[in-house]
């Protein structure tokens, strides 16, 4: 097997793709895309084939639960320990939450479902997590408690919404805080979070939430596995917590994949790469490294996605499969043997709907389809009663293509795609249309940006309204040169004049923390304390649409890592590093903004972001 062991000590990270916080919501018209439920880890097409695996004695399903039934958490006269709160006692409830969830499901024995219920009861009087680690406990509790009530939720006839009420109400108040904010630690902690960000959204059916999620998402894949070999970036920590970290991910990926969002695929399937780096460490027992043993982290649902779904090898993935396998429950992973174990194997890819990124009116629009799991040449058709937004076709290939002529809203799509290796399938696609963000009706001579400047830097998150100048000022460009001591930050803000109608994306290329506005709406948040994570994301050059004319945009940069001496802008070879970019419509590639397309009204008042920073 090739080795894919070459450490690499990890060093400052080159240019930032910024990311727009996409909505995807949705021919015909509808208020929005569907989600899926049950649909956190499991969906009810998931849980009714894992129930007849079971049944029917097929492994590895079989052994898993054989072990399952037999745990402690799994028993029927479960009682939870909320007295004496603490870390392992409500860890442990939280499991038992999902365990008895899923016995729910494979002997659909009626006391299992109510331990659930009474889980959420007992933990509805619950007023705070407390702890030097509760950021991370409310990430772990949460993922758990919201899978076990999204199971009973959606297949219990006898579902008590008084007790999802109470506990919702507990939920909002000692989980949400924690769950909406950014923690300092952006490894397996954010990871952790994510994760339980995107299932509190599913359960709550709340797609401004998971939008956010996904958003988060994109975040902190790199964060976790910064380089393209896969080389976790906790490797030199230990190897523990880049299992944990990995784990965190992979559970929030076969979430997002359930509700019609690939994100395995990010990166040039970068998380495979990360696993399948882990599993070589893992099984060669490499003693560079501290913690080195397997962890029950989600490798089945590794295995089961990339090799079984996608057809990938995943040598050293199968390696650690059959190591741990039965995959048991470590913290709050997937008891991935159980759930997942080979689950797609000699199976079609299926999934019930995809959501397509959005649509720009008046602006070019293009987006090629993927069939899963077919080998030939896939023939794609418009399937009977289906319409296409005005506007757009799709061809014989499954390219999407065309400028949008309908009404903003949400787009059903339902397309069929046939190949002679594979059966016809019929598809339903969701398309956000939205309009194009308006120009400002402002005349601006002042060239160049208005800056604000403070020392020292911000140790926390301010909220860009909040922002207090020591000096100010203008100046031609985005540039370090305003800067006069080792630690600070600045603001710039501006108009910038866009030529023409259509798609726009943006990068920024700095090592320090930032923030971009465009017009308000936030298209980059790297305001991490982990340089590890900001990294060109030219696979998701998500595009802002915009109408031609003068639009407002705001950077904020905070540099408290580096002294002055050792900032890029600083370093001869490095000196272009700092630069904002946009690629405009027509261009194959970002190109740094020119100083003619900025300008500014004289100061900042008319500039600052009005948008509160999630």
């Amino acid at each position: 097997m090739k080795s894919l062991l070459r450490p690499i000590a990890i060093t400052p990270v080159l240019i930032v793709l910024i990311l727009s916080q996409a909505s995807f919501a949705q021919n015909a018209k509808v208020e929005r895309a569907p989600m899926i439920h049950p649909g956190i880890l499991m969906t009810g097409e998931q849980l009714d084939l894992m129930r007849d695996r079971i049944n029917r004695g097929i492994e590895p399903q079989k052994s898993a639960f054989e072990v399952l039934k037999n745990d402690r958490r799994a028993v029927k006269n479960y009682t939870p320990n909320t007295e004496h709160f603490k870390w392992g006692s409500g860890e442990r409830d939280a499991q038992a939450c999902w365990i008895q969830a899923l016995m729910w499901s494979v002997t659909q024995e009626e006391v299992y479902a109510e331990n659930v219920l009474n889980i959420m009861d007992a933990y509805s009087t619950l007023e705070e997590v407390t702890g030097k680690t509760k950021d991370l406990r409310i990430g772990l509790m949460g993922t758990m408690f919201m899978r076990g009530a999204e199971i009973v939720k959606h297949t219990y006839p006898k579902w008590r919404p008084e007790t999802e009420k109470k506990f919702m109400a507990m939920y909002d108040k000692a989980f949400m805080p924690t769950l909406l904010k950014r923690v300092e630690h952006e490894n397996n902690w954010m990871s952790s979070i994510t994760e339980s960000l995107m299932a509190t959204a599913i359960f709550k059916d709340d797609p401004e939430l998971f939008d956010l999620a996904v958003y988060r998402l994109k975040i902190y894949l790199p964060t976790n596995v910064p380089l393209e070999n896969g080389q976790p970036a906790e490797l030199w920590r230990d190897i523990a917590h880049s299992e944990e970290g990995l784990g965190a991910l992979i559970q929030t990926c076969e979430m997002a994949w359930n509700q019609g969002v690939d994100a395995y695929a990010w990166l040039d399937y970068r998380l495979a790469k990360g696993f399948e780096y882990l599993g070589e460490v893992v099984d060669t027992k490499d003693d560079r490294f501290e913690k080195n043993y397997p962890l029950d982290v989600g490798w089945e649902i590794v295995n089961n996605h990339y090799h079984y779904r996608m057809g990938m090898d995943m040598p050293w993935t199968q390696r650690l499969v059959q190591t741990v396998r039965p995959e048991g429950l470590f913290r709050h992973t997937s008891l991935g043997t159980l759930t997942k174990g080979e689950m797609d194997k000699d199976r079609p890819v299926a999934i019930s709907h995809w959501r397509l990124p959005i649509a720009y009116i008046g602006a070019p629009y293009s987006h090629p389809l993927k069939r899963y799991g077919c080998t030939s040449p896939v023939e794609w058709v418009q399937d009977a009663g289906t319409t296409m937004p005005s506007g757009l076709k799709v061809s014989s290939s499954g390219q999407i293509t065309g400028n949008v002529e309908a009404a903003p809203g949400v787009y059903k799509l339902v397309l069929k795609s046939s190949g002679s290796s594979c059966d016809p399938v019929s598809t339903t696609y969701y398309l956000p249309v939205k309009n194009l963000l308006p120009a400002a009706q402002v005349n601006v001579a002042e060239p160049g940006l208005w800056y604000e400047y403070r020392t020292p830097h911000f140790d926390t998150d301010p909220g860009l309204d909040s922002f207090e100048s020591s000096a100010s000022g203008t100046t031609p460009t985005f540039s370090f040169s305003v800067a006069k001591d080792e630690q600070y930050a600045i603001r710039f803000s501006g108009y910038l004049d866009v030529p023409a109608d259509g798609n726009y994306s943006f990068q920024v290329g700095t090592e320090n923390q930032s923030r971009l506005y465009i017009d308000d709406q936030l298209v980059v948040d790297h305001w991490m304390r982990d340089n590890r994570a900001r990294i060109a994301w030219a696979q998701f050059d998500s595009e802002l649409g915009l109408k031609a004319g003068k639009h407002k945009i705001v950077l904020t940069v905070n540099n408290g890592n580096y002294r002055k001496g050792m900032l890029y802008g600083e370093w001869p070879s490095m000196r272009n590093l700092f630069e904002v970019q946009w690629k405009i419509p027509g261009a194959t590639s970002h190109d740094p903004i020119p100083k003619s397309a900025l300008s500014n009204p004289g100061d900042s008042s008319a500039l600052r972001p009005v948008q509160p920073v999630q």
